[in-house]
């Protein structure tokens, strides 16, 4: 029996354990998650087999450990973009940061969590918990957001902002992938801008005829 340290905190986790999941990471730049073996990471990593398989009882546990690490590196980053959120404007300037950090990649990088999605459904069950959770984890986020937008006054008092979350979260993912698989920056921004404009329309202040948007223009428009 294997003692399995997948479900630790990296910073709470052996030397070893911590070489191993990083460089899975590094190789997901290179491969598919299901194309990496033990003896891919042993070679990347410089740790013996053996003390994998000490840590890690299969492929499984492995690949729980890796979308664990990147679902803590995307929670890091949106934790203190999507606390700060309390209104319509500080919602458009984390969309901003969005398309701003994919553009640096050309499109190319996707969301580090959501482009493992059908690598890891049906085929490596734990690994699928933990991005199902890790999915959860942002959302309470996103509707965290939306609730403290609603108190604001610039939501009807009727919107769910669990719902509106998922809505969201859909788009950005969506997003993401068109990016990816065109390389271009440009089909996140135009999801994201649209799901933002029908919030917009459907805020309570916009319904009741109060004065100006409460977004800014999204950057296609300033183009245009």
């Amino acid at each position: 029996m294997s003692g399995d340290q997948t479900g630790m905190h990296a910073e709470d986790a052996p030397e070893p354990h911590r070489l191993v999941v990083t460089a899975a990471i590094n190789l997901l730049r290179e491969r598919q998650l299901g194309e990496i073996t033990f003896a891919d990471v042993t070679a990347a990593s410089g740790v013996p087999e053996a003390q994998l398989q000490q840590a890690f009882e299969n492929e499984d546990a492995l690949f729980e450990a890796v979308v664990r690490a990147q679902v803590a590196g995307v929670l890091a980053a949106q934790k203190p973009l999507l606390e700060g959120v309390r209104s319509l404007s500080d919602l458009q300037a984390w969309r901003d940061k969005l398309v701003e950090d994919n553009r640096v990649s050309g499109g190319a990088g996707g969301c580090p969590i959501g482009s493992l999605i059908g690598e890891l459904a049906g085929r490596y069950e734990r690994g699928h918990r933990a991005l199902v959770d890790g999915f959860a984890a942002w959302e309470s986020l996103l509707a965290a957001a939306f609730r403290r937008i609603r108190e604001n006054g610039e939501l009807d008092s009727g919107a769910d902002p669990d719902t509106i979350a998922t809505a969201i979260m859909g788009a950005l993912q969506g997003g993401f992938l068109l990016a990816r698989t065109t390389r271009d920056p440009d089909q996140l921004a135009t999801v994201l801008d649209v799901s933002l404009d029908h919030l917009r329309m459907h805020s309570s202040r916009c319904r009741s005829g109060l004065g100006r948007p409460l977004l800014p223009p999204s950057s296609s428009e300033v183009r245009n």
